[in-house]
């Protein structure tokens, strides 16, 4: 008897251990873009020197504070704070000379909403 209810409470241990790591597409950002795990990602066709260039005029348009920029030709990171605080970190990765994965993530935890604003204005800032 013993067995058999350490099993069920091993199985179900087991089944709370896996998590969740679902991914969903978001209805606000653009095909091609998922949000999971608090970062929204996806590719936009653009080289790295324009993405970067967009990201720091969208946060500075977004009037965010300390906009840090480190790049190189391969990869870059812009990293600034919201008037509340709050980090902001877009990351981008060249993968050709046109194409350009980009990262977004807002706090520790993420929010959908704000990434996909930033998301749309890197993107009109192209």
């Amino acid at each position: 008897m013993k067995r058999i209810v350490f099993g069920l409470l091993f199985l179900g241990l087991l089944g709370l251990a896996q998590g969740c790591t679902s991914t969903f597409k978001s209805v606000e950002a653009d095909p091609g873009f998922s949000f999971l795990r608090g970062t929204l990602k996806g590719v936009l066709a653009a080289g790295l020197p324009k993405v970067e260039a967009a990201t720091g005029a969208a946060m500075e348009e977004l009037n965010f504070v300390a906009v840090d920029v480190v790049s190189d030709k391969l990869k870059g990171t812009v990293s600034a704070r919201m008037a509340d605080g709050t980090k902001v970190t877009v990351k981008m990765q060249a993968e050709d000379f046109e194409a350009t994965t980009v990262k977004i993530k807002v706090g520790t935890w993420g929010d959908q909403s704000i990434s996909v604003q930033i998301l749309r204005h890197i993107q009109r800032k192209l």
